[in-house]
């Protein structure tokens, strides 16, 4: 992700409705699910940004960030995050099994390899952890959002559930979300393709500034939606989200085990 888009970020993210209303499905699904709140958790938030959801999950846990921009973690430090690590989340600078819940939130698009990514997570979760994943939905969607962001992919449920299976996480919730919001995004994103200028420009994200009525309602649209998820799964989405478990006593492959061998000897 270029510099600029950091710094939008982390101007954006305290009140911009995406990142609040994700925010909010986020710790609700955690909430209802994990032990998030009830008991302490060693929490690891893999490709962490600018560092808004290590500043919710502080509330309930010790949170740890991993990011491989040095801006990402300078944003990080702002909001007073203290345990940070900048590194390449495909290799993961820690121990196996020592986290008890990971988040890896509009993560794997950004990786060549996820299906390796996956082997990583699941190598630093816990027997009897989760992973929470999320992840931007749609092909047909593509648009230059997703080149400014350096994505490599847009998921449908096929294709992120084929990377799910290449470890032997269980699935516990499987779901799309941000789908209030799904016809305007859709709109929005065609009529770019079809008006789109002939001439070459730097791709940009779609963090658009909205007039503050507009952003606090649709704010409120997703934390209605937020309720909403704590009870039923939605069929469509502008994002996929997935939280896993990993049970105790279920052994990765012969291929994992061989990559995690390695990892945990250069950590």
């Amino acid at each position: 992700m270029r510099p600029e888009e950091y710094e939008r970020m982390y101007s954006l993210e305290n009140t911009y409705w995406w990142f609040q209303g994700r925010k909010e499905i986020v710790l609700r699904i955690l909430r209802k699910h994990t032990p998030l709140g009830r008991t302490p958790l060693r929490v690891l938030d893999v490709g962490c940004g600018t560092g808004l959801l290590l500043q919710a999950i502080r509330t309930w846990a010790d949170p740890v960030g991993i990011d491989f921009s040095h801006l990402a973690m300078g944003y990080c430090t702002r909001r007073g995050i203290d345990h940070l690590t900048c590194g390449r989340v495909e290799a993961l600078p820690f121990r196996g099994e020592a986290f008890d819940l990971l988040l890896a939130l509009d993560l794997l698009e950004h990786v060549d390899d996820d299906a390796a990514l996956m082997r990583e997570l699941w190598r630093v979760c816990r027997p009897g952890g989760h992973l929470l994943i999320t992840v931007p939905a749609y092909s047909f969607l593509w648009s230059e959002h997703d080149e400014a962001l350096h994505h490599f992919r847009r998921y449908s449920r096929a294709s992120l559930r084929r990377t799910i299976a290449t470890t032997p996480f269980r699935i516990v919730r499987f779901t799309n979300a941000i789908s209030l919001m799904l016809p305007p995004i859709a709109a929005f994103r065609l009529a770019q393709k079809t008006f789109k200028p002939d001439h070459d420009h730097r791709p940009k994200t779609h963090l658009i500034r909205l007039p503050r009525p507009l952003n606090r309602f649709l704010i409120s649209l997703l934390r209605l939606e937020a309720r909403l998820l704590e009870r039923i799964n939605f069929p469509y989405g502008v994002s996929l989200l997935a939280l896993l478990h990993k049970p105790a006593g279920v052994e990765p492959d012969n291929g994992t085990v061989r990559q995690a061998a390695a990892c945990k000897q250069n950590a």
